[in-house]
């Protein structure tokens, strides 16, 4: 252990961190201060002398590549995987390993946990205090699912962030930030106002408080298995199918009950409402006239093939939907008796549903309603168009007839643009009220 201790060796001329192998002189005195001699090879091979240090003292090579327990470890290995768990940590084996460098995390647990802690050796030096109390053997992280213990990398893992299974604590406590409060709080014991000791002293009753919210939130997460994400998730989803909102609303008062209480309580809620269920079922075989148990199991098929029946659609279900609109009827026969000759005449073109007319639009509170007589009024309101615009397409075939002395129906719709059917509507008023004259073939 004490060298574990130890700094780096250096070389004691050019003060350069050292690497294996390198000298170690025999002769000089090792002192409390500097410790042993040691050299790199550099210096070794010039020869240099300081101190009481001369080039023709006695030396050995240290070189640690040696093994010791396991052939693929040397000593050098050892030494830095006992300086890394020192250093690091029992159990952070990814971090000891990039200390290590040659070794995987796999390898470091494996070996630490065989040679250092289930097979000691007797070459390891042991401790002089005879009544020195040892912390016992260190726990090995075991994967586990109650409580939950995931593999690193896991879904489940990745699901748990923030809480580490190992040490069964959280990354970020309740009030994290509680701390930065009393970074920079002291009391002074000379002269100090009574007031802002009393402050102090309050906000360090506050921290105290933090403490504890801490520890029983911690208390109810432990003692009800609230971390187990799985295990919650499927209780969740067990009572809420039978319980629904009332499952959610009873979780408040599961703190005042013991954990085994409070899944008593969930267990008779949910039994009541399954006795419920069920006695709703047996009223709705009674209103059916059902007596005998024995009854409901045909009951049930020929209520569930009924339901399957309805929702089939056949032709009857279609005629009685036409039968209303005689139209509609008409159309939907010749369809069924085109249907039924595609296969013997070829492709058959179906005929298209009648269109149906809009209705008379509403032109009372139009503008240039007073204008239009009896008659453009019946017809603005058939065809839909603004009395405005009516006017607008009158005054365009009169003025287009004066100039020609006639109008065709085709220089009609060359200057409305609309409708064709209402074109030829509008032609055709004008023509029989004698407000324009049709060319004559």
């Amino acid at each position: 252990m004490e060298a574990l201790n130890e700094k780096e060796p250096c070389c004691f001329y050019c003060v350069s961190l050292l690497m294996e192998p390198y000298i170690k002189c025999a002769t000089c005195v090792k002192t409390e201060e500097r410790g042993a001699v040691t050299l790199c090879l550099h210096c070794f091979a010039k020869g240099v002398e300081f101190d009481q240090h001369q080039s023709d003292h006695s030396y050995s090579i240290v070189k640690n590549n040696f093994p010791l327990f396991e052939r693929n470890w040397t000593a050098l290995e050892e030494t830095q995987l006992l300086k890394a768990v020192s250093d690091c940590g029992y159990g952070n084996w990814i971090d000891i390993a990039h200390k290590v460098r040659t070794k995987t995390h796999q390898e470091c647990e494996r070996h630490y946990n065989y040679n250092y802690i289930e097979n000691t050796h007797d070459g390891l030096p042991e401790f002089p205090e005879k009544n020195l109390s040892f912390y016992p053997r260190p726990i090995v992280f075991k994967l586990s699912e109650d409580p939950p213990r995931p593999a690193e990398g896991s879904l489940v893992n990745t699901e748990m962030a923030g809480y580490m299974a190992g040490r069964g604590d959280f990354m970020h406590e309740h009030e994290n930030f509680m701390e930065l409060d009393l970074r920079h709080l002291y009391f002074d014991t000379g002269d100090e106002d009574p007031i802002e000791t009393e402050l102090k002293l309050a906000v360090v009753d506050i921290y105290y408080r933090c403490l504890k919210d801490r520890q029983r939130r911690k208390r109810i997460i432990k003692k009800y298995g609230l971390i187990n994400m799985r295990k919650n998730a499927h209780s969740k989803w067990r009572y809420d199918a039978g319980l629904g909102q009332a499952f959610d609303n009873m979780r408040v008062f599961s703190r005042l009950v013991s954990p085994q209480d409070y899944e008593m309580f969930l267990e008779s809620m949910l039994y009541e409402q399954e006795l419920k269920n069920e006695i709703k079922y047996l009223q709705d075989y009674r209103s059916n006239g059902l007596t005998k148990i024995q009854h409901i199991k045909m009951f049930r098929m020929l209520k569930k093939n009924r339901e399957t029946s309805q929702c089939d659609r056949h032709l009857l279900n279609d005629v009685v939907n036409h039968v209303k609109d005689e139209s509609a009827c008409q159309n939907w026969l010749q369809k069924q008796a085109a249907l039924e000759n595609i296969g013997k005449s070829g492709t058959l073109h179906l005929p298209n549903a009648p269109r149906r007319s809009a209705p008379p639009l509403d032109i009372v509170s139009l503008p240039s309603y007073e204008k239009l007589s009896v008659g453009e009024r019946e017809l603005c309101s058939q065809l839909r168009i603004i009395p405005a615009a009516y006017l607008d397409f009158k005054q365009a075939l009169i003025h287009e007839c004066d100039k020609h002395g006639s109008l065709k129906l085709a220089q009609a719709r060359q200057l409305i643009k609309i409708d064709v059917n209402k074109t030829r509507k509008i032609y055709d008023f004008l023509v029989a009220n004698g407000s324009i004259k049709r060319e004559s073939p």
